[in-house]
């Protein structure tokens, strides 16, 4: 199965073509401001890249946050138009879960946070099942100060989103000072 795989939730723009389990084509961009008006030449870019016409994508994986806002609607309108135009299913990714992905097989539950505006995290606890990624809460917001309570009996990953978030930096480095060992 050829899968197109875009983000656009975080600082960035990434791509990937990939057949079953091997990548075919990528392309990761850090300049979030251009994501929408090269995200057509970078998709052809690949696809040149990897052989592959348009049509012999079976399906398009997106990352539909949390995150940017304009980042997932971006990503989102892209995705839904070349599902449309090529009748093929969209199959959505939570942001956590992709981040969850970064963690090895942990025995134990953890938590994964990612911050949103002010001191508020959005959350979901996930586990390895006999070697498969589940999530095992929804995604909930918090705020941070009802979490410094909770995040020191599990591990967990936080992932922090830069910009106008930066003015809230120290509360989320204390929470990344509590991490259990």
């Amino acid at each position: 199965m050829i899968r197109l795989s875009i983000d656009t939730a975080f600082e960035q723009l990434s791509l990937a073509l990939s057949e079953d389990d091997s990548i075919l084509a990528q392309y990761h961009s850090a300049d979030r401001r251009r994501n929408a008006s090269v995200m057509f030449q970078r998709l052809e870019d690949l696809m040149n890249h990897a052989g592959i016409k348009p049509n012999a994508i079976d399906a398009f994986v997106i990352n539909q946050g949390p995150g940017s806002y304009t980042g997932v609607r971006i990503g989102m309108a892209f995705v839904n138009t070349l599902a449309q135009v090529f009748e093929k299913p969209v199959l959505p990714v939570n942001s956590l879960r992709l981040l969850a992905t970064q963690v090895s097989q942990e025995e134990d539950p953890f938590l994964v946070m990612l911050n949103c505006t002010r001191e508020e995290l959005f959350v979901a606890e996930f586990e390895y099942q006999q070697g498969i990624l589940k999530q095992i809460t929804p995604i909930v917001l918090h705020h941070l100060e009802e979490l410094k309570e909770q995040i020191t009996l599990k591990p967990f990953l936080l992932h922090r989103l830069r910009g106008s978030h930066d003015r809230w930096s120290s509360s989320f480095e204390d929470i990344e000072s509590m991490a259990p060992d």
